[in-house]
């Protein structure tokens, strides 16, 4: 055979070069639902050789309890035992889609999936999840998480022949796992002691996370500023509040507790529930293994996640004592201010139930549901909510 002469060998192997290359490049996709073609039905996410890349926002920040137990290791789980196939890009911190928005960013493609759905911002939307934040009377996060878990299993009908779970969120196109709830709110103010009913007046603005807030500062005769809590530390480092409806947990994750001095525990003003959730065009393209794979990994992280919530309370009261923070428990309040507190929390059910059934929703099922799961894992509520039939 003849020699290739020197142009003609030079070109033979750029032809190899460029052929390697190429199929190196193929075996290397990585996909995104967020970037998958819609026309495509054979997309590359179904190749299970491939990288699915999820898009996922937080709206707290790496420091917050729900990132700690709930978020970061849900994620380390299913990159783990997807060998990598799975891989989370994390935004925290608002840093992609400000807290309070994911619902609409999770519509329009922004973002994959959601770690902080807040249903309580959005009542409007999401009217019954906000039940979660009803006050109490014995309540923690162990005991919120079972019954949130099982409320979001529930086959209990809640209206028009559905469960909670198909009417909050399959009816709106999601896929919604529970976060762990918080620990239980409590009031913390900057100044203001509560000693006497009297102390309760218009003049004493607190932040409210959510309508049922709004509901019970009224009811205590106080006057509630709705805002996301991020916007917290700036308006009372302003004077713009006196204090906040807040889980002794959360004082050092949004780093207030060197302003809040005056907090009275024992009284369980509700818990606070957020989502992970994604649309359920982008679940329907996940593979059927990874999907059994985030619901069996929520429905056991979930539970971790509640130990981090009560481990937080015994840091964050400490924390706030070192600063400055003094601790009241209800039962050494003055006998008015105790009744008076208790009455408000009574209260708060029934108008926000009365609010509900105005606007044509289930209010009495939905109350009872939360009540009956409540106390089922262990909670404890006024006589009056516990006859509601």
């Amino acid at each position: 055979m003849k020699k290739l002469k020197p142009l003609a060998s030079l070109f033979f192997l750029l032809l190899i070069i460029t052929f390697v290359s190429a199929c190196a490049d193929n075996e290397e996709t990585s996909t995104s639902p967020s970037n998958a073609d819609e026309n495509n039905n054979e997309t590359a996410i179904d190749n299970e050789a491939d990288t699915i890349t999820l898009r996922a926002s937080s709206g707290i920040t790496s420091e917050h309890t729900w990132h700690i137990g709930f978020f970061q290791p849900f994620a380390d789980t299913i990159e783990s035992e997807t060998n990598g196939m799975i891989d989370f890009e994390i935004f925290t911190a608002g840093e992609l889609v400000p807290l309070g928005t994911e619902f609409d960013a999770l519509r329009q493609g922004i973002i994959d999936i959601s770690f902080t759905l807040m249903p309580p911002y959005d009542p409007q939307r999401f009217p019954y999840t906000e039940v979660t934040t009803l006050p109490l009377l014995v309540s923690d996060s162990k005991i919120a998480t079972k019954a949130m878990h099982n409320m979001m299993h529930s086959d209990r009908i809640i209206a028009d022949g559905k469960t909670y779970y198909e009417l909050e969120f399959a009816d709106k196109g999601l896929v919604a796992f529970s976060n762990p709830p918080s620990e239980p709110y409590v009031l913390t103010t900057t100044n203001q002691k509560f000693e006497e009913v009297d102390d309760f007046n218009e003049s004493i603005r607190l932040r409210s996370p959510s309508r049922v807030h709004e509901i019970l500062a009224g009811n205590l005769g106080i006057t509630p500023l709705s805002m996301p809590v991020t916007d917290a530390y700036d308006a009372l480092s302003r004077n713009a509040l006196d204090g906040m409806f807040l889980s002794i947990t959360d004082g050092v994750a949004f780093g207030v507790n060197e302003l809040l001095k005056h907090t009275i525990e024992g009284a369980n003003l509700g818990h606070f529930v957020g989502m992970t959730a994604m649309t359920q065009e982008t679940w329907d393209q996940l593979p059927q293994e990874v999907q059994e794979m985030m619901t069996k990994a929520a429905d056991e992280i979930i539970y971790e996640g509640a130990n981090v919530w009560m481990e937080g309370t015994v840091i964050g009261k400490e924390d706030n004592i070192e600063k400055g923070g003094e601790y009241t428990h209800l039962n050494d309040l003055n006998e008015k201010v105790k009744d008076h507190i208790n009455q408000a929390i009574v209260d708060t059910w029934f108008e926000w139930i009365d609010n509900l059934e105005s606007q044509g929703h289930a209010g009495i099922e939905m109350a009872k549901l939360w009540r009956d799961l409540l106390v089922d894992a262990g909670a404890s509520v006024p006589q009056e909510i516990m006859e509601i039939e």
